[in-house]
């Protein structure tokens, strides 16, 4: 026989061999052996290694086959020979409802942070989605004890109790669907009349095409989700909170009713200091027609914040900022009345207030 078909055959011998030994189990294994009475007969010698088998032609059914192939089947084999002596697999821990607990309260036009809590017995998921009032929120672990965060929305529009509706995926392709009533409060929103230049109010023909360019643009910037959480402690104001203008208000400029205030303006001069309200990555850095000079922060699972009418931007798209470092200035770029801060907040590509960021709660 072929030198290589007496080594492979000499490898499965050892197997057998061996699989011999682990099924006999560790009372075999390691039994001492008894010692032979007064008269009686030697113990037989151990038997010896039989001399290598004599390989046979194969028959043509394994035409093809390798000693490789043969010693790969021999060990699938064994395997399940040993699956079958190891008994039944263990049992997983159950699956068991999450605690759920959200700050600040919801509210109408705001956002609140959803934070879930895992039973110490119960099984851990791999990944959680949820959905609430029409949008989805998405949650990933946070903080140095893992804790499930999402952030959730509810629209202008939208102030009757909603339903969390949460699905688990574990490691075994289980899924566990929770649902939690959660109550809404309404808002009362202001309106407004303002002046300002008419190419604002109403944009000549010739940058019709640039502003659906950009609202496209801003469009899909903000319907990118980053899957983890880029926050490394709560929000905080970009400037001191002197509120000039709320979220929400119904704005007509030039007599003519536009829109709803999407942002939250806040007072400042011609080159006071904006600072990002939580650390994140810069996804956009430059120059919008009606925001003028603009900076957006991705915080992570699809929560951005916007700073808007600057007179110089500070940082560069790409670039990674913590929780109070400078993005820029303070100006009146953009559809503007003077000079002032538009702080700006979306979730899952909806506006809602960004001072709801300053009541959220994050898990220790």
């Amino acid at each position: 026989a072929p030198r290589s078909a007496r080594v492979h055959s000499r490898d499965m011998w050892r197997k057998l061999r061996l699989v011999s030994i682990l099924l006999a189990g560790p009372a075999g294994a390691c039994a001492p052996a008894a010692s032979p009475g007064p008269g009686a007969p030697s113990p037989a010698a151990p038997a010896e290694e039989p001399p290598p088998a004599v390989v046979q032609p194969e028959a043509p059914a394994d035409v093809g086959k390798t000693p490789a192939d043969s010693a790969t089947d021999l060990e699938a084999r064994l395997v399940e020979l040993a699956r079958a002596t190891r008994g039944p697999e263990p049992e997983l821990p159950p699956i068991k409802p999450f605690g759920v607990s959200w700050s600040p309260t919801p509210k109408e036009g705001h956002a609140f942070s959803i934070h879930l809590y895992e039973r110490p017995t119960g099984r851990r998921p791999v990944t959680i989605e949820g959905e609430f009032a029409g949008h989805a929120v998405r949650f990933a672990r946070y903080g140095p004890r893992e804790r499930w965060l999402g952030v959730g929305v509810v629209p202008i529009g939208r102030s009757d109790p909603d339903v969390l509706a949460l699905r688990m995926h574990f490691a075994d392709g289980a899924v566990y669907e929770q649902t939690v009533r959660i109550a809404v409060e309404d808002t009362e929103f202001p309106s407004s009349a303002l002046r300002v230049d008419p190419r604002y109010s109403s944009p000549p023909p010739d940058v019709l095409d640039r502003i659906r360019r950009e609202s496209a643009m801003v469009a899909e910037l903000l319907g990118t989700v980053t899957p983890e959480w880029r926050l490394d402690g709560p929000f905080e104001p970009p400037r001191p909170m002197d509120v000039t203008a709320p979220f929400g208000q119904a704005r007509t400029f030039n007599g003519e009713l536009r829109s709803r205030h999407t942002g939250l303006d806040l007072r400042g001069l011609t080159g006071a200091t904006v600072r990002t309200a939580g650390s994140g990555r810069v996804a956009f850095a430059g120059e919008l027609y009606f925001a003028g000079n603009a900076v957006f922060v991705d915080h992570g699972l699809g929560v951005y914040t916007g700073y808007f009418h600057l007179s110089r931007i500070l940082v560069e798209e790409g670039e990674d900022v913590s929780t109070g470092e400078i993005v820029g200035e303070a100006g009146a770029t953009g559809r503007v009345t003077g000079p002032h801060l538009h702080w700006y907040l979306a979730v899952d590509g909806e506006a809602v207030d960004a001072s709801s960021l300053l009541g959220m709660r994050l898990p220790d």
